[in-house]
């Protein structure tokens, strides 16, 4: 029986949420290629290299990550889910928006992450809440 994809993408964000890097490790490929490509368009390639960069973003106590499902289609052993999220760096900071999609595989009988793209809708307002200088 195929589990139910809506679950699996609630548990991946309770993972985000929650800053658990176990739950949220436990959601991606089982394979060695994992896409991650992130706002600035850096494209990290492996599972180990998406673990650790969210490793770091989980340790800061004060941003806030809050996302809704806006499109997904689910296939019999692939799914896709575009998401568009609000993100503060701090409580009090001007939220900014950026769109994720998530394609997920049906793997060892449970969804997972086998591709991850974010795009920030105003990259001037990612870059100033990640502290990157722009010319």
């Amino acid at each position: 029986m195929k589990p139910d994809f809506d679950i699996a993408l609630q548990r991946h964000f309770t993972a985000i949420a929650n800053r658990d890097i176990e739950a949220f490790t436990s959601h991606l490929t089982s394979g060695d290629t994992l896409y991650t490509i992130v706002q600035n368009g850096h494209a990290f390639i492996s599972p180990s290299e998406t673990i650790e960069i969210h490793k770091q973003w989980f340790e800061d106590p004060n941003w806030i990550w809050e996302g809704e499902v806006v499109h997904k289609v689910v296939g019999a052993d692939v799914a896709m889910a575009l998401i568009k999220y609000e993100y503060r760096a701090t409580p009090d900071a001007v939220p900014f928006s950026s769109w994720l999609t998530y394609v997920f595989q049906l793997q060892e009988g449970q969804w997972r992450i086998v591709h991850d793209q974010n795009t920030a809708l105003d990259y001037v307002a990612f870059a100033r809440s990640a502290g990157i200088e722009i010319i």
